[in-house]
Parts: C-alpha cells; sequence; structure tokens
C-alpha cells in the first residue's frame, strides 16, 4: 500500500497542473510532438540534395496499418506547431494584458508583417508549383509526382515545394492567429479601463441633493417639530 502513495501522488500533481493551467500543457505538449516530427524525419536527410523531401516523401503513421488516417510528416509539424503557438499565446493572455499599448501595437504591426510576407510567398510558391509541374520534363514517370516538384531559382540546393508551401501556410496561421488574440486582448483592456472608471467614479462621486429637494426636507422636519403652546407666533 505505502509503495503505490508516491506514484498517486506525482499523478495528482500532473492532474492538478493539467487543472491550472490548461492551456501551458496543451501548449507544450503540442509543441513538444512538432519538435520529435523535426529531429526524427530531419536525422533521415538523405544524399537527395532537395532540401526538405524527407519530410514529404514518407507519410505517418503507415497507411498499411491506419489507411483512413495518415499525412506527411511536414503536415504534422504544422498542426502541432499552430496548436503549440495558439496554446501558448492563451496561456500567456494576462501577461498581455498588463503591457503597454504602445509594445502591444509594436507587436500587432510585427505580427501583421510577418502575415502579409508569408501570405505573398504562399501565392509564390502555388505559382511556381503549378508552373514547373506542368512544364518540367527532368521526373518520371511522367507526368510529375507534385511532392517532388522543387524550386531551384536562385538557390544553392532545390526546396520542395510542398515542404516550403506548408511551412509558409503555417507562418499565416500563426500570424493571423495572433492578430486575432491581439485584437482580443485590446478588447479586454477597454473593457476592464471602463470599468474600473465606472466603479470609481461611483465611489468618490458626492451624492448631490438637489435645492429644491433640500427646502422640501427642511420644512418636512420643521412641521414635525412639536407646537409649543407659551410661544406667540402671532
Amino acid at each position: 500500500m505505502t509503495e503505490g502513495k508516491p506514484g498517486r501522488k506525482r499523478w495528482s500533481d500532473i492532474r492538478s497542473f493539467i487543472d491550472r493551467r490548461p492551456w501551458s500543457f496543451l501548449s507544450w505538449s503540442a509543441g513538444l510532438t512538432a519538435l520529435a516530427f523535426i529531429v526524427f524525419y530531419g536525422l533521415q536527410a538523405t544524399t537527395n540534395p532537395q532540401v526538405g523531401i524527407q519530410f514529404v516523401q514518407s507519410e505517418w503513421p503507415d497507411p498499411s496499418i491506419f489507411p483512413y488516417f495518415y499525412a506527411k510528416p511536414i503536415t504534422w509539424f504544422a498542426y502541432f506547431s499552430f496548436v503549440y503557438w495558439a496554446a501558448g499565446l492563451e496561456s500567456n493572455k494576462e501577461h498581455f494584458l498588463q503591457l503597454s499599448p504602445r509594445v502591444r501595437n509594436m507587436i500587432f504591426l510585427g505580427t501583421a508583417l510577418v502575415a502579409f510576407a508569408s501570405f505573398y510567398e504562399i501565392f509564390y510558391n502555388f505559382m511556381v508549383w503549378l508552373a514547373l509541374e506542368v512544364l518540367t520534363t527532368n521526373c518520371l514517370p511522367f507526368p510529375c509526382n507534385p511532392d517532388r516538384v522543387a524550386s531551384i531559382f536562385d538557390l544553392k540546393s532545390p526546396l520542395n515545394l510542398v515542404f516550403a508551401t506548408k511551412i509558409v501556410t503555417t507562418a499565416f496561421g500563426l500570424s493571423m492567429y495572433s492578430l486575432w488574440f491581439l485584437h482580443r486582448v485590446d478588447v479586454e483592456t477597454e473593457r476592464r479601463n471602463r470599468t474600473t472608471t465606472t466603479v470609481d467614479s461611483g465611489v468618490k462621486a458626492p451624492v448631490a441633493i438637489p435645492s429644491g429637494k433640500h427646502i422640501e426636507i427642511e420644512a418636512g422636519l420643521a412641521a414635525q417639530q412639536p407646537i409649543d403652546p407659551t410661544i406667540d407666533k402671532t
């Protein structure tokens, strides 16, 4: 009985941490999973000079085992990276609420720049991808497998376009979620400021009695006073 208590206590601590910080737990779990995909498949680099091909030419899990549920490693990396980033932002929401408006505006501007650049790269990669798929004649069998099409323009090594497109699409998705998150932070900050201003004004504002009401109250109090028969009011 006593041997099981330490393990049970550790499990209780883990559950307590998950209950207290669910976004942090989700963020770290997704981040470590994305890192595992990068490390595992990155170490499988072959003599193929095409950058990123090892993240595209295989599927996980094995389609022979899960024929209806599998994807390329770069796809899993994109999904888990998005969850890591989004959950990480949510776990640090209170920290962003404490930042000054100037700092938040600078972060918003930088994030918008990333969104603009990645949005352009998405269209550029798809344009090159489609053009090379139509024009290329150096891969067999023809027509070429789109997963093997690579960009060679102004590059020391050919860059796999599936790999590059999913990377920039991930960057675009992260930046768009970040912009939406920063907008929510601004709305929440304004709401808190309005609430604080309303409470402060309600506490500090003196209670003013209109002059007419003041006269009526005094008249009522005078009427309620007992009449002294010894005083001649004529």
